[in-house]
């Protein structure tokens, strides 16, 4: 049985694909959270963080013979696990990188290596800035701008917890924008109007988190965009469903 880490968009097509080719599936997910597309009928599933040891643990008993990670190319925390706990165990990992939307023919864009430097870099522009990073590194905005009397807004999932994380960093009523995407050009381009955004903080989180769209809304209205870079995975992945799978059998060559 494979493990496959993660709930984003890739996960779905990812266990179609393997069981497709004979491999029973378990997909582990951190929240309830259903991920996109159907969920197959044969793909088994289990939901609830997991530390290195929790998943070396799950590994064992369910007798895990490799981990696929496709976890968001920004949990880093969760794919650091996972390799440990392949390490531990002696199975294999491999990782699915959703490729990068971000090239050079996007103009505006400006790079931060982490939060705290995209939260100075965003309020330094004097301008109302438009949070689209969800909830969990919400606070060194919140105090920046705070600091700089710079209007912020911050686009969310339309949940519970995420306006629960909103509260916590410090965000009021006004300055939250509850929604679930997909977004197109016309919806983030009216976004940024409405609230007189001047720079948008993104995620490079691919075409599959919307980026593009994003980055063509903020060009159209004259919107600078500020992105944090992704942090490595503890082992390269590939950059395709296809590329993934026959890595995979390459590994077991008799499924």
């Amino acid at each position: 049985m494979i493990l496959l880490i993660g709930g984003t968009t890739e996960a779905v097509p990812i266990a179609r694909a393997l069981l497709k080719v004979g491999f029973n599936v378990l997909l582990s997910t951190a929240t309830e959270m259903p991920p996109r597309g159907r969920l197959p009928a044969r793909l088994l599933r289990r939901t609830g963080m997991l530390n290195a040891e929790g998943l070396a643990e799950l590994i064992c008993t369910r007798g895990i013979c490799a981990v696929v990670d496709a976890t968001h190319p920004y949990a880093a925390a969760t794919s650091v696990n996972a390799w440990h706990a392949c390490r531990q165990t002696g199975i294999p990992y491999v990782a699915f990188d959703r490729p990068s939307t971000i090239g050079a023919s996007f103009d505006g864009i400006f790079r931060a290596e982490n939060h705290a430097e995209a939260a100075a870099l965003a309020c330094s522009f004097r301008h109302p800035v438009l949070l689209t990073i969800g909830v969990r590194n919400l606070s060194p905005y919140v105090s920046a701008a705070r600091q700089q009397g710079i209007p912020l807004v911050a686009r969310v999932l339309n949940h519970p917890s995420s306006l629960a994380e909103c509260r916590r960093a410090g965000l009021t009523t006004e300055e939250i924008v509850c929604a679930n995407g997909p977004f197109s050009v016309t919806e983030n381009a009216s976004l940024i109007m409405r609230h007189h955004i001047g720079v948008l903080v993104t995620k490079d989180s691919g075409d599959a988190g919307g980026v593009r769209t994003k980055i063509i809304a903020a060009q159209t209205s004259k919107c600078r965009v500020v992105v944090i870079r992704r942090p490595a995975r503890p082992q390269a992945g590939y950059p395709s469903i296809a590329a993934l799978l026959k890595a995979i059998q390459t590994i077991f060559p008799g499924c």
